[in-house]
């Protein structure tokens, strides 16, 4: 029998997201307080075979056509579904399965931790855990700047990069409702109280007792909300601070890297959250993630030499050109020409009702 653990993380992809598996493992390896237990649901065959294949530790594989055996009322969904909106419906049914299937009832100290595949942690987890303290579920808001935070309206105050649950009777009790849910409906269209499996987290304070709304700002930090942060991140006796904490992990959304790689050294082609922008951040942040899928790919491709699930083909020079060398461009310019501009914009920007 399986040691129980008292921090079990949840996560799941497919093969084109093995490699940011992969990844997120290794950061974990590195920086989640032991022991530790990851559980992957491989929603294809060949993300579980290839990782049946390396036997990475601190891991149990369980893979769909076992899964959906064992939950019937989450496969009967995968009819009315796309794959995207089928996997946001894995999300909290799979971190179910693992908190009845896989913790002991009467043991409150563990944790059963649902965090998406493309997360990477760049130091200890522990404070996250010291912040949540006795509480029963995490959530954390998605911490949009300003001018864009209307986009919760549609979207949902939290995120779903991270959910924490504690295994005890009101944690069980909102994960077993927010699954049900997701059963129920997670479509990736927006309704007055419903996006996907993420706007229903905005109504687990007010239906479930020992809620603990995390506002670390190390804590998935994100392309969407790095702009509170401007001329605050830095680093400090190796370690990259947000404002005056640690970074703690960061959420990669639509982050790719060109295989193989690309001599600018960039991620996405029509680059989707700015990350090839040539900034201080891309080299304190984004750079050690992109290091880390290349090692990822390396160790895929020694199993599978022909695998390249995930990443951008590089074509020609040509087309590199266009689709990344003249964006960095354009961005450098733009960025030296704002204070120029940005007076002249004030004066044509619409002014805000006071």
């Amino acid at each position: 029998m399986q040691k129980i653990m008292k921090h079990l993380y949840v996560t799941l992809f497919d093969k084109g997201f093995t490699n940011r598996g992969l990844a997120l493992h290794a950061s974990l390896i590195r920086y989640a307080p032991q022991p530790f237990q990851l559980y992957i649901l491989c929603v294809d065959e060949e993300s579980h075979a290839l990782l049946t294949k390396l036997a990475l530790p601190r891991v149990t594989l369980v893979s769909r056509v076992e899964f959906e055996q064992k939950e019937p009322a989450i496969a009967a969904t995968k009819k009315t579904r796309t794959l995207e909106e089928y996997c946001w419906t894995l999300g909290s049914g799979f971190t179910q399965h693992v908190m009845k299937n896989y913790t002991d009832p009467g043991d409150a100290s563990q944790l059963v931790i649902y965090v998406d595949a493309d997360l990477y942690f760049y130091s200890s987890v522990q404070p996250i855990f010291d912040l949540f303290g006795n509480n029963s579920t995490l959530i954390i808001p998605h911490n949009h700047p300003e001018n864009r935070r209307h986009k919760e309206k549609d979207v949902g105050k939290y995120n779903v990069g991270m959910v924490i649950f504690r295994n005890d009777d009101d944690g069980r009790a909102c994960l077993t409702w927010w699954s049900d849910k997701c059963i129920e409906w997670c479509y990736a269209r927006v309704e007055p109280d419903r996006f996907g499996d993420q706007k229903y987290l905005d109504f687990f304070e007010e239906k479930f007792k020992g809620v603990y709304i995390l506002t670390h700002k190390g804590s998935n930090l994100a392309p969407w909300c790095i702009g509170n942060f401007k001329d605050k991140i830095y680093r400090k006796n190796g370690v990259v601070m947000i404002d005056d904490v640690p970074l703690i992990f960061f959420h990669f959304s639509s982050f790719k890297i060109y295989f193989l790689p690309s001599p600018f050294r960039v991620s996405i082609a029509k680059t989707a959250h700015n990350y090839g922008k040539p900034t201080f951040i891309k080299r304190l942040i984004y750079n050690q993630y992109r290091n880390e899928l290349y090692k990822a790919m390396k160790t895929i491709r020694m199993i599978q030499p022909d695998f390249i699930a995930g990443t951008i083909q590089r074509t020609g020079i040509s087309d590199e050109l266009k689709t990344v060398a003249f964006p960095l461009w354009w961005w450098a310019f733009k960025d030296l020409i704002r204070p120029f501009l940005q007076p002249i914009i004030n004066i044509f920007r619409p002014r805000k009702a006071v």
